[in-house]
């Protein structure tokens, strides 16, 4: 299969996986493929980029100041942030549940 071809036999698979509503376990199960290998056309075919993306603010309430750490409430998923967190670790974090 030549580049182009392969990059556009994942975009469909891609769109197949989620307009199924299946998990990504799921999904890969039933179409018998590698969760390896749709993670990584996820991610190839997700580029982040600076320029791509728009930055979208929310408001946020601190409900009791703390510097040792804060927690952030998205959907149905608490994450607790204590000081001196990864940055890098706390963005994939957050776009993977943007994923879900």
């Amino acid at each position: 299969m030549k580049r182009k071809e392969k990059e556009l036999y994942w975009i469909d698979q891609i769109k197949d996986y989620r307009q199924s509503g299946e998990s990504l376990i799921e999904w890969c199960e039933k179409k018998e493929i590698k969760i390896y290998t749709m993670k990584y056309w996820l991610r190839k075919q997700s580029p982040v980029s600076a320029e791509s993306q728009e930055t979208a603010w929310i408001p946020c309430v601190v409900e009791e100041p703390s510097s040792a750490s804060i927690t952030l409430k998205i959907k149905n998923v608490e994450i607790e942030v204590l000081s001196g967190f990864q940055d890098e670790l706390l963005l994939r974090v957050l776009r993977t549940l943007e994923e879900l």
